[in-house]
């Protein structure tokens, strides 16, 4: 029977394990609260209070996953949009084989630089 290798974790996979503990750890901790404030509001008489607190709780989940599915849209158009502006060519205005210092209009020509038979004064 073959021995098994031992398996390889990460940096990158040890940082996401924490990040699952940190997330998991954070939702007990909520879901604890939300029972606490369930039982507060059962003791006190509030009519239909476990109703309200739950549900309060859970409009509040929604809008905040809601809030992230908005910004991270929005962020992703942002992304896509920045990647396709630097994939458009710039056109250059300036043609080629003319020089800025002694050509700044662009013409093709200077006449009154040249004699009658076409060399530089």
């Amino acid at each position: 029977m073959p021995t098994q290798q031992p398996v390889q974790r990460s940096r990158a996979h040890r940082w996401a394990y924490g990040c699952g503990l940190l997330v998991k750890s954070g939702y007990r901790k909520l879901k604890t609260f939300e029972f606490r404030v369930v039982e507060h509001a059962e003791t006190a008489g509030i009519p239909a209070g476990k109703l309200l607190v739950r549900g309060s709780f859970l409009t509040a989940k929604f809008a905040l996953l809601g809030a992230s599915l908005f910004v991270s849209f929005w962020l992703f158009a942002l992304m896509c949009t920045i990647v396709v502006l630097a994939a458009i060519p710039i056109q250059d205005s300036d043609t080629p084989g003319n020089d800025d210092i002694d050509n700044p209009m662009h013409r093709t020509s200077w006449p009154e630089r040249y004699d009658k038979w076409g060399s530089l004064k």
